[in-house]
């Protein structure tokens, strides 16, 4: 009766904790983690010089770590989940599915209208993007094809034709021609739906046709941003798929084929908001080089046969753009699926239905095996943490009967798929599924609400995100499940509890709102999680992150941290963590899966050895480094990281892969975070001149994030850019290995100096 009569108090005060957390929690969904390289300009002060150690040209040693460990990095497979879809073509029609909106008369009877809305952005300012895949148009042939181009969205157009102050509309005549239909079309923002819609009432009205094509270029950002960035109104942000929507519905225009040259928009979502508008969606999985589609080729195909069947068009765009790609851009991936939205709408929906509510039981049932099959799907454009997943290559690893049929429907959907060598289990469609962050997840939802996406899914990506929310305010985030909670130990009810029942009492109050019998605490707040995702909350929920969330103790001890198999088990990543004293704080080079794991224990690292630049072979600058994923291809593991780094002063990611023979920088990925969530093209490549400058996170002594800074030292590109490792023994170093739980939780290990 005694611990009764303190309860109350005691629970009101572990309640003051829960939402000091929460809120906590909370701010850092909303604001971006400062390693994705924003912040101050401002150099850092006493950078240490590097050391003299010389290391081998172009090659690493990462594959070669003894603690290479599948379950503990993000580990995709050369091999297909599934038989292959690449390169075959479909040109069947499933029974029962509707009409296509588009009739084609036959016999070179058909009018083709090409709309291509063009916003240039910094594609065109920065390396004339744009003004090239205009040249490769006006090089075909057109003279029986209508094709329009409405141009804006860029500071500056590297032609003296296109005016940067006033959007305009263009006929591209081919055989070297182009021709200006509308000299000012006013300056409204490319992003802006109502300038979308007033393009296509222009070509509808000026050049009628029985088959109208239409092709968003740009950048893009798939489900989480939709199409699109404007330089000149860079505050805008994008135009998500429900604007998209929005404009299509107005314009009134239903299309032969919708295709986006622009990264990421072969999702699921889009495809089934387009089916109402379209009859084909052609577009990409992943992230597209800078050079986008190749125009020439397919162009003039059509021109000579405009009765040409759309999935042949389609496929035509395909295999040029990634034959172009292979050629000019070979150190990266390219992507490109046709999709036909009639199949899309006829039987995808009732299967991404059945295959959702199996999913959410199986969430509630066994949430390990749904991470397990979400950390190993093909994931597109890691980099940017947007948690774009091929759909196929989920259902298949998840592996219900359920997800086995959801995977037939798509593959039947998706009637000409293309990828580079290099790249498996990209099938043709994505989906978002949270994963990385919970920070997207509410701009899904309503983006779901607004385009009437599939209720089921979109349950499944609220009940996943409560899982990992919950899990993650259960740990508190800090060095260990029961000391972020065991903060009174002198109490008598807390100091008798176990872990267990620790958690239990946090994750009630939490969740539900569920204060015993006194009445005066449950105004308090209520249930958490229905307020962040509107996500359901129950007893097992709250019994599976009881008996499922890690607690062990992350102490070096003897030169090692053991632990247990089950705690291992709740363990779904590690990755070592290097900072650098420069004598006012440190330095963070980054994460990197270097670890050597001996039975159940993790070595201190020996002998730590760092990513290097260089433009010469000779002179190196140790820069930050993340690693995101591997890739295995039998014995070889490849590593794709990101280095954040200013790219003639703008913030930007080098994306890097190495293996044991080489190690290489394979493209470059502007960033947006500050202005709108969309992934830009890769540039083909660094080009003669550009001027690099790696970006750092930065911390006092305390541990507290200050800022992220511009290290000192640039690196002006000749030949090409070096990657090398550096001995670190010239170093002030400060290492702590980050272990992250089931639920997307870091705790770390205590650091090594």
């Amino acid at each position: 009766m005694k611990k009764r009569s303190r309860f109350g108090f005691l629970k009101f005060l572990l309640f003051l904790v829960i939402a000091f957390l929460v809120i906590n929690f909370v701010l850092g969904m909303l604001t971006p983690a400062p390693s994705n390289g924003g912040g101050s300009q401002n150099t850092v002060d006493n950078t240490p010089t590097t050391p003299e150690t010389k290391p081998e040209e172009k090659e690493d040693n990462k594959a070669g770590y003894e603690g290479f460990n599948s379950n503990l990095s993000t580990v995709y497979s050369n091999n297909w989940q599934l038989t292959s879809n690449v390169g075959k073509l479909d040109m069947e029609t499933t029974p029962g599915i509707r009409a296509k909106r588009t009739e084609i008369l036959g016999s070179q009877n058909d009018e083709v209208t090409i709309m291509v809305y063009m916003c240039g952005s910094d594609l065109e300012s920065q390396a004339a993007m744009g003004v090239y895949d205009l040249q490769e148009m006006v090089a075909s042939d057109l003279s029986n094809i209508n094709l329009i181009v409405y141009t804006g969205g860029t500071t500056k157009w590297h032609t003296n034709t296109i005016s940067n102050r006033y959007n305009q509309i263009y006929q591209v005549l081919g055989n070297g021609q182009l021709g200006r239909l509308v000299e000012n079309a006013g300056t409204g923002s490319m992003v802006d739906p109502d300038t979308l819609v007033s393009f296509i009432e222009f070509c509808t009205e000026n050049f009628e046709a029985n088959r109208y094509e239409l092709i968003l270029w740009d950048h893009g950002g798939g489900s989480v941003s939709g199409y699109g960035y404007d330089e000149k109104y860079p505050k805008r942000g994008s135009m998500s798929l429900a604007q998209l929507d929005s404009a299509l519905t107005e314009a009134g225009v239903e299309f032969d084929f919708i295709g986006f040259d622009a990264c990421l928009m072969a999702t699921t979502e889009t495809a089934l908001m387009l089916s109402e508008h379209a009859d084909y969606l052609i577009a990409s999985e992943e992230s597209e080089p800078g050079i986008g589609w190749y125009y020439t080729n397919w162009l003039s195909k059509l021109n000579k046969n405009t009765s040409m069947p759309t999935v042949e068009i389609g496929k035509n765009i395909a295999d040029d753009f990634v034959a172009k790609c292979a050629q000019d851009t070979p150190k990266q991936i390219a992507t490109l699926s046709v999709i036909d939205l009639a199949e899309i709408e006829g039987i995808v929906p009732d299967a991404l239905s059945s295959f959702s509510n199996s999913a959410n039981d199986l969430i509630d049932s066994d949430y390990r095996t749904v991470v397990a099959a979400r950390k190993g799907s093909r994931e597109f454009a890691s980099e940017s943490y947007m948690d774009l997943v091929d759909l196929v290559d989920l259902a298949s690893k998840i592996d219900t009967q359920e997800a086995r049929n959801l995977c037939q429907a798509l593959m039947k959907a998706v009637k000409y798929n293309n990828t580079s060598r290099g790249i498996s289990n990209a099938y043709g469609l994505s989906i978002y599924f949270p994963y990385r962050t919970t920070k997207y997840v509410n701009t899904v939802l309503n983006t779901y609400n607004q385009i009437d996406m599939n209720p089921e899914y979109s349950q499944v990506v609220r009940n996943f995100a409560t899982y990992q929310t919950s899990g993650q305010v259960s740990s508190g985030g800090s060095h260990s499940a029961y000391q972020s909670y065991n903060v009174y130990p002198s109490s008598d009810y807390y100091s008798s509890q176990s872990s267990e029942e620790l958690l239990i009492d946090v994750l009630n109050l939490f969740l539900g709102g569920s204060y015993g019998s006194d009445d005066s605490y449950s105004s308090y707040y209520g249930s958490g999680l229905e307020a962040l995702f509107g996500g359901r909350v129950s007893d097992n929920m709250v019994k599976y992150i009881v008996e499922n969330h890690f607690d062990g103790d992350l102490t070096w001890k003897n030169g090692k941290i053991s632990l247990t198999d089950k705690q291992w088990s709740m363990i779904d990543g590690l990755k070592l963590n290097l900072f650098i004293d420069d004598g006012k704080g440190y330095i963070d080079l980054g994460k990197d899966s270097i670890y050597d794991i001996e039975g159940n224990d993790l070595l201190e690292p020996k002998d730590l050895t760092w990513l290097a630049i260089s433009a010469d072979g000779e002179k190196w600058q140790v820069a930050p480094y993340y690693e995101l994923y591997s890739t295995v291809d039998g014995d070889n593991v490849t590593y794709t990281g990101r280095m954040p780094v200013l790219i003639n002063g703008k913030y930007a990611n080098l994306i890097t892969m190495i293996d044991d023979e080489s190690a290489q920088i394979v493209g470059a990925t502007y960033d947006y975070k500050d202005e709108v969530d969309v992934v830009s093209k890769n540039l083909v490549e660094l080009a003669e001149g550009d001027v690099i400058q790696p970006v750092c996170d930065y911390y006092d002594y305390d541990g507290n994030f200050t800022d992220a800074y511009p290290l000192e030292g640039e690196i002006t590109v000749v030949d090409d850019v070096y990657l090398g490792d550096v001995e670190l023994s010239g170093y002030k170093t400060l290492v702590s290995y980050e272990f992250k739980d089931i639920y997307g939780q870091n705790f770390y290990s205590t650091p090594i100096k």
